[in-house]
């Protein structure tokens, strides 16, 4: 009998799995984050006055963070 594939590569649980980045052509994964209203309006201030996306703005603070924790 076949074995049914999914749609997701076993490679990606595995142990061999790749690190987040590590890779030009690794697809992005979506993640959601609620804010308060007030944290809110300071993002869309800030996303305002600097031009810059929310996806910009959170990745490059989330990315500092994860460097400074050692993570």
């Amino acid at each position: 009998m076949a074995t049914k594939k999914t749609g997701r590569s076993s490679a990606k649980h595995g142990a061999g799995a790749r690190r987040a980045g590590s890779s030009a052509d690794e697809k992005p994964v979506a993640l959601t984050l609620k804010v308060d209203g007030v944290t809110y309006v300071r993002l869309s201030t800030l996303r305002a006055t600097q031009r810059r996306t929310n996806q910009d703005i959170l990745q490059q603070a989330l990315k500092e963070y994860l460097d400074r924790a050692g993570a």
